[in-house]
């Protein structure tokens, strides 16, 4: 875990969609709140907490102190996507003042629950809002409905696989078709793939259950296994890194925290820093914006590296790559 690992860091590069500039001058105003809103909070698996931290550190940095001027209705995080409808009802007849959506799932439902009222939703981290039916567009999301996106990354993190281990020709995908963010994070990925020179090898996963028969079959052709944004197999990484790492083959997580726990890289969004980049949208909202006229952005990516993990699977990371990372974990 991160708690024994020393980490090297220095700044990211920030990617945005959207009127960045103009987020960070209204970050710095209104600080004293006189009105008291009430945020609801759909948060789709526990593996995104982190987001949902940062996102509270934003709003108390923006001035909103929980008990004094914003209240928070949140319980858990929610462990099936049958539920999510449900809450996002529940949230509207509290007649919060918006809904904060962490995860696909969550906000497709709170989309569905708000679409004959006028309810500001805000989501955080999808990996393709569009493609999910959750805004017509990125620059006009038109309706009650913005966010932040991450899913370009995706073909970035496959090519990053390449140079970090340069020999992997054949790579292992277990997935949940049924996580919307990871069934368009494959379709991205497949796309990818071919100008690599990569050849995927796809498992279809939908319980714990399937993972590990997917790791009992694990292919003997396979260099690598690449895990896409997707709670089942979030759920399950200590598992799957103890497979991928005895057979000291590498292994690319979603996530960059996860990276800590023995994956050996991720191009990923760090959670905390997207949390407080919905801040930013959220006090604009509040402060009188309309969501459809506050474009997407696009997250923040790091590439974080476990320089532990590469010496266990026999891999030598070159200096120029690690001189590129954001995290390196020792």
């Amino acid at each position: 875990m991160s708690g024994h690992s020393r980490v090297q860091q220095k700044p990211g590069w920030m990617i945005l969609v959207g009127v960045v500039v103009s987020s960070l001058l209204l970050a710095g105003c209104n600080t004293t709140r006189t009105k008291n809103y009430t945020i609801g909070v759909i948060l789709y698996a526990p593996t995104l907490e982190l987001t949902w931290t940062g996102f509270k550190q934003g709003m108390t940095d923006l001035g909103y102190i929980e008990g004094e001027n914003v209240t928070y209705i949140y319980s858990d995080p929610i462990d099936s996507i049958d539920k999510l409808d449900g809450v996002a009802q529940d949230l509207v007849k509290a007649k919060v003042d918006l809904i904060l959506a962490i995860s696909t799932p969550a906000a497709q439902a709170a989309k569905r629950a708000t679409s004959d009222n006028n309810i500001p939703v805000v989501f955080v981290p999808l990996t393709d809002p569009v493609g999910a039916g959750v805004v017509s567009s990125l620059i006009q999301p038109d309706g009650n409905i913005t966010g932040i996106t991450f899913g370009a990354q995706e073909a970035r993190r496959l090519e990053w696989l390449t140079r970090i281990a340069p020999d992997v020709k054949d790579v292992y995908i277990i997935h949940n078709p049924e996580d919307s963010s990871a069934s368009l994070a494959m379709k991205t990925v497949a796309a990818t793939a071919s100008n690599l020179g990569i050849e995927i090898i796809a498992r279809e996963v939908r319980t714990p259950e399937e993972i590990k028969a997917a790791l009992a079959d694990f292919p003997e052709d396979a260099d690598a296994l690449y895990l896409l944004p997707d709670v089942n197999t979030e759920a399950s990484l200590l598992d799957i890194l103890a497979v991928t790492n005895a057979r000291r083959l590498p292994t690319s997580v979603a996530n960059v925290e996860r990276v800590a726990d023995g994956a050996l890289f991720t191009f990923a969004f760090k959670q905390d820093r997207a949390g407080r980049q919905a801040a930013r949208l959220v006090d604009q909202i509040l402060n009188g914006i309309q969501p459809a006229d506050l474009p997407v952005e696009m997250t923040e990516f790091s590439l974080a590296i476990n320089l532990k993990t590469a010496q266990t699977i026999g891999l030598t990371v070159p200096d120029d790559i690690l001189s590129q990372a954001d995290t390196v974990y020792r």
